[in-house]
């Protein structure tokens, strides 16, 4: 028996030597083949080409920081692209994401501080180095932008503070003796400060710098050159100049160790603006409170600001 029959095209079909049918001969077969590849090289294009892409992104968001789920007003968008651009994290999932709020695990947490440490520690403490040796690279002026060692020192360390009179802010500092600066603005004169409803002054006699310990009283010695007023009267904020700094020029010495009679390491530290004693009456005390003490004020307006710079011998 003839197992051939015709094709809709006229045209015989060939068969394997299995028995199975094959591949049409004629145009219509190679017509079909013919589109088969050129489909599958057009399918392999375009996963390459997806793929291409897909790395493109990835690596455009890990180089930079900017992730899919991290917009532009993100409250932590500066931190992220800091953590990125310093290899310390490199997002989640395909990479174009960051998961600002999925936890850390044990493993994640250790990972990132041994990443911090590489990345960001090592390379301050080899600029250190450099620094102290003096084999910092820099510019002879003689000869262009050469590669001359110049001799070098490590930039000095400086903590700043700020804050208004109602707020205590807190502070962790290194041991050892640094030049302060205390600076205040107010709005209006001291002596036109009113603490009461009433039109008579009570004027501000004395801004000084307190501090604490955790859990302890407000003290003062430690920094108590670092005053306004006090027993003379003087370097206060008046009506034509409302910015006052102490020292008036220069700088003072303030020695941070936990020891007695010096600022601690760490702890809070606050700016308080007080009056003659007995100035704030209240309605169950009229006459003010009896202990001659001066009285603080938190009525005052000013921002202050101080500023700490390490002091080498």
């Amino acid at each position: 028996m003839n197992h051939d029959h015709d094709s809709p095209s006229g045209e015989h079909e060939a068969h394997g030597s299995n028995g199975r049918q094959g591949g049409r001969r004629g145009r219509d077969g190679r017509l079909r083949r013919v589109w088969q590849r050129r489909a599958s090289r057009l399918t392999v294009v375009m996963v390459a080409a997806a793929v291409a892409l897909t790395a493109a992104a990835v690596a455009f968001a890990q180089g930079s920081g900017q992730f899919r789920d991290v917009p532009g007003n993100h409250y932590a968008r500066d931190s992220v692209q800091w953590a990125v651009q310093n290899n310390i994290t490199y997002g989640c999932g395909d990479g174009t994401y960051f998961c600002p709020e999925t936890y850390v695990n044990r493993a994640q947490s250790v990972t990132f501080l041994h990443r911090y440490h590489n990345n960001v520690i090592r390379q301050l403490e080899n600029r250190i180095r450099a620094l102290e040796s003096g084999s910092v690279q820099g510019p002879n002026p003689n000869a262009g932008f050469g590669n001359d060692t110049t001799p070098t020192t490590v930039p000095l360390q400086q903590f700043t503070t700020r804050g208004t009179q109602h707020q205590a802010r807190s502070f962790n500092l290194p041991a050892g003796v640094y030049k302060a600066v205390f600076t205040l603005e107010a709005t209006k004169a001291a002596a036109g400060h009113n603490q009461d409803t009433d039109d008579a002054p009570e004027p501000v006699t004395l801004i000084q710098v307190e501090y604490r310990e955790s859990g302890g009283t407000w003290k003062t010695f430690a920094v108590s050159t670092l005053n306004l007023g006090g027993t003379d009267g003087g370097n206060l904020p008046t009506a034509t100049a409302l910015f006052r700094q102490a020292p008036a020029t220069g700088t003072v010495d303030v020695e941070i160790a936990n020891v007695p009679g010096r600022l601690p390491t760490s702890g809070q530290i606050r700016v308080s603006a007080y009056m003659a004693d007995n100035t704030i009456t209240t309605p169950s005390q009229p006459s003010g409170d009896p202990d001659g003490d001066p009285d603080r004020t938190t009525k005052y307006n000013f921002s202050w600001g101080i500023i700490l710079t390490e002091k080498r011998s």
